[in-house]
This record gives structure tokens, sequence and C-alpha cells, in this order.
């Protein structure tokens, strides 16, 4: 083989390896799967914003009084089961509501919502817990998975919002719910 043709084999191998590697990361993306990348990309997204991890309950109550947080208050659309602090950013408990009114058509049911912010000291507490959670920024919340139709609905309905980029969500089992991350500025659309 002469060497020009051996550069381009070379560089056709390297650029197919490339391309399956992108390819991957954007398949991670673009599916309910829960990833190291996904954790690195918004724990990553948070700390480039300055939005700030909270350490406390303490610390989320000055937070709430100076407008950095709102609460969860459920309604029609959406309920609140055994969150222990309610609160979240405004992009994120706007995003509930609107899922929640969408689920609501589709499902003639209440969105459940089983978790919102963590401070890192209960976060550290929970036996899958994660180091780099967004939950204590308040851009994360928890779903109960529902049963029947409505299950393929919101799968289908946060993959189509994690392809947009406005969240990431990933579908976990044990418990079986939908963690999902919001981000602020894709998220106001």
């Amino acid at each position: 083989m002469s060497p020009l043709r051996r550069v381009l084999s070379h560089g056709a191998i390297a650029l197919s390896g490339i391309c399956l590697l992108v390819s991957a990361r954007e398949l991670d993306a673009q599916s309910l799967r829960g990833s190291k990348a996904k954790v690195d990309r918004a724990y990553q997204f948070a700390r480039r914003r300055g939005i700030e991890f909270t350490t406390s309950r303490s610390e989320i109550s000055d937070r709430v009084k100076e407008g950095d947080y709102v609460r969860l208050r459920g309604g029609s659309n959406y309920r609140l089961k055994g969150v222990a602090v309610p609160y979240v950013l405004p992009a994120t408990r706007d995003f509930v509501v609107r899922l929640a009114a969408s689920y609501r058509q589709a499902c003639q049911a209440p969105l459940v919502v089983t978790s919102a912010m963590r401070p890192t000291a209960l976060q550290k507490q929970l036996p899958n817990g994660v180091a780099k959670s967004v939950h204590p920024t308040g851009m994360a919340v928890d779903l109960r998975a529902p049963s029947g139709s409505c299950r393929p609905w919101l799968r289908k309905t946060l993959l189509a919002e994690s392809k947009r980029g406005a969240v990431d969500a990933t579908e976990e089992h044990h418990p079986a719910h939908f963690h999902v991350i919001v981000f602020p500025t894709a998220s106001a659309n």
C-alpha cells in the first residue's frame, strides 16, 4: 500500500471513529437512559451559569425570600407526593406547570411530582444520590412514572423536550420515576 493510501485509510478510520462517538453522544442526549455524560452536562451547565448549589434548608428559605426560588404548589394539573422541599427555580416551575397541563389533557389525571430541591446535605444522605446532582440548584424534579398509556405519552413528551434542549430527562426504575432537569434558558419557550 502506498504511503498516500495508508494515510487516507487511517484518516477514514479515524473519521469513522469520531462519527461513531458523536453519534453515540447524540443518541444518549436523545434517549431517556441515564448516563455520566448527562449528569456532567447538567452539572457543568449549572456551574457555568453560576446557579448555586444550596447546602441547607435555611439557605433555601433565604433564597426564597430573595425571589431566587419559587414554591411548587400543585393544583388540578399536578400534585406533590412526598416532596420534602417543594421549591425550584422559576423556569423549572414553569416547565412543570406547562407539562402538567398537557399531561392532564392527555391522561385526565394530575401529574405527580415526587421530588424537587434537595440541599446537598440531604442529597448526600440518599442511597442512590449522585454527587453531581443538580437537585440542590432547583433545576431538577422527579415525576412519578404513571401507568397505562400515560407512561408512553410522558416518555414521548419528555424525549421531545430533551431533543429540543429544554430538558434532560432520565427514566429511572428503582424506584420507577422520571428525573427531569430543566435548563432555564432553553425551557422558556
